[in-house]
């Protein structure tokens, strides 16, 4: 079996770093227009402010929306 070939720069610039199925099968990826996000509990929110966990605390921060278009430019551009 051949290893299929890569996608073009086109195609990985709207396709990379996003998977439908993950997101109710939404082919776009939503728009995260929030400021703020909800945590399981106050440790949880602090473990996210500190680092030592993953996820979103404020959208100036991070935010799910920008998270995938910093992903897909490193990805076009060939970095981390």
């Amino acid at each position: 079996m051949s290893t299929p070939a890569p996608f073009g720069f086109a195609t990985a610039a709207i396709h990379h770093g996003y998977a439908p199925q993950d997101h109710e099968g939404a082919l776009t990826p939503p728009l995260h227009l929030t400021s703020t996000f909800a945590f399981e509990s106050a440790e949880d929110g602090a473990a996210r402010f500190s680092g030592e966990a993953p996820g979103h605390v404020y959208s100036r921060i991070s935010n799910p929306t920008v998270d995938l278009l910093e992903r897909r430019i490193a990805h076009l551009e060939g970095a981390e």
